[in-house]
């Protein structure tokens, strides 16, 4: 697996495809209101999904980002989400 976990940390390493989703959201369902830290240090992409997943959370609960060296997009893509321009109910 691409996705591993430890407590409230996630850890993605390599290439994550959406067959990760389910496992995914299941364990930020289980974290509910709890702070999680998302460490993109070994990945080097991610499915739009699992993206999606991440910025739902940080609408709705508090959340940090741990980043490479190298910027990728995806990075681009978390840094620059605002949850005061989105709505979610």
């Amino acid at each position: 697996m691409s996705i591993t976990y430890e407590n409230n940390e996630v850890n993605f390493s390599s290439v994550i495809y959406e067959d990760e989703v389910v496992s995914f959201r299941d364990f930020l369902q289980e974290k509910a209101g709890e702070a999680v830290v998302f460490n993109l240090k070994e990945c080097e992409d991610i499915h739009l999904a699992i993206l999606q997943l991440i910025m739902a959370y940080k609408k709705n609960y508090e959340c940090s980002y741990t980043f490479g060296d190298e910027k990728r997009l995806f990075q681009t893509i978390l840094e620059g989400f605002d949850t005061s321009e989105n709505h979610c109910s």
